[in-house]
């Protein structure tokens, strides 16, 4: 049994409220009230509000209408907002003309947002609401995760710095300088050749003995200030315990140079000194030239034999040590 159905126009608005209709020529007879607030106000065609899918404006779109199948899917994107493809079908209806409804897709987010579009502006049974909830929730979680992500990662940063720097200084400490050393060293990336000068201060008993730890702590202080003004961005300073530094320092060098800078260090810290203390400096300095990778600890090692042969010639002095295969570390007395 065959029954003829008609729906006026405000039922087919509460049905469809994306429907459009229109003549066989492509002029909009009516459409439906979300419809309505995608197209331009003056629009009088299909041709006033969609281009194809591939966003071309043809001038093709009521022939793509008229060849549209029955049950095929039918891709229009929006003349004035191109990124918003809306999907639908199209059907001839009993009383002339084509009838076409559409939905949003994976565009829906976006229209929603470009148009205002709120619950009442889809009809009771769509599921566009339900899937932009679900995606509003999913890019919560995702923005969740990277914000957590993000602190982890800066609270990370945090310990490790934590771990490799001296808390009384603000200098890197052993561990601190073992990764500075490593990172030097590497082939792949390193300095390409530098420095590493061992400092130990001279004298430094008499400050804790005669005006206590705090006032040791300051000089400590004023140490590393000393040691930051000859140091560059890509240089290295770390305390290592007690009243001893070590420098790397990044380029090629000679022993003058190297004494150079040693001087100044030493000048520095005897300008520090509290009085009455007589407060220096012992250097000893090796070059990374002729070391492995892996041969942190020898050069520590060979740094700490120039130190105390500084120490043995009378202090507040700068001892260079030779290439590794020279043999023993060579003094060079630092001007005075």
């Amino acid at each position: 049994m065959t029954h003829t159905l008609t729906l006026g126009q405000d039922a087919l608005d509460r049905l469809m409220p994306m429907h459009l209709c229109i003549a066989q020529c492509g002029l909009i007879h009516f459409a439906g009230p979300t419809m309505r607030k995608l197209m331009p106000p003056c629009a009088q065609g299909v041709e006033d509000i969609f281009v194809e899918a591939q966003g071309a404006a043809s001038g093709h779109v009521i022939g793509a209408i008229r060849g549209a199948a029955p049950g095929d899917r039918l891709a229009l994107r929006l003349r004035h907002r191109r990124q918003l493809m809306l999907r639908g079908h199209v059907v001839t209806p009993g009383f002339g003309g084509l009838l076409l409804n559409f939905g949003f897709g994976v565009s829906l987010s976006d229209a929603v947002a470009a148009f205002g579009l709120t619950e009442s502006d889809f009809a009771p049974t769509e599921l566009a609401l339900e899937l932009m909830f679900l995606q509003e929730a999913n890019r919560a979680v995702q923005q969740e995760l990277a914000r957590f992500n993000r602190h982890l990662m800066l609270a990370r940063q945090d310990a490790e710095r934590e771990a490799h720097t001296d808390a009384l200084t603000g200098l890197l400490n052993r561990r601190g300088l073992q990764a500075a050393l490593r990172n030097a060293l590497d082939p792949r990336g390193g300095m390409g050749g530098f420095a590493l000068v061992h400092l130990d201060l001279d004298n430094f008993k008499q400050v804790n003995d005669r005006l206590g730890h705090a006032a040791g702590d300051r000089l400590l202080g004023d140490v590393a200030h000393v040691l930051g003004r000859v140091v560059r961005s890509r240089d290295h300073v770390a305390r290592i315990g007690g009243d001893e530094f070590v420098l790397i320092l990044g380029g090629s060098w000679s022993c003058q140079a190297l004494t150079a800078i040693g001087t100044r260090i030493i000048r520095g810290i005897e300008e520090a000194s509290p009085e009455g203390c007589g407060i220096s400096a012992s250097l000893g300095i090796v070059l990374s030239a002729g070391y492995a990778a892996d041969a942190i600890d020898r050069m520590l090692e060979d740094a700490d034999v120039a130190l105390y042969q500084s120490k043995r010639m009378g202090k507040g002095r700068v001892s260079v040590a030779p290439l590794p295969l020279e043999g023993g570390p060579r003094p060079l007395t630092a001007p005075r």
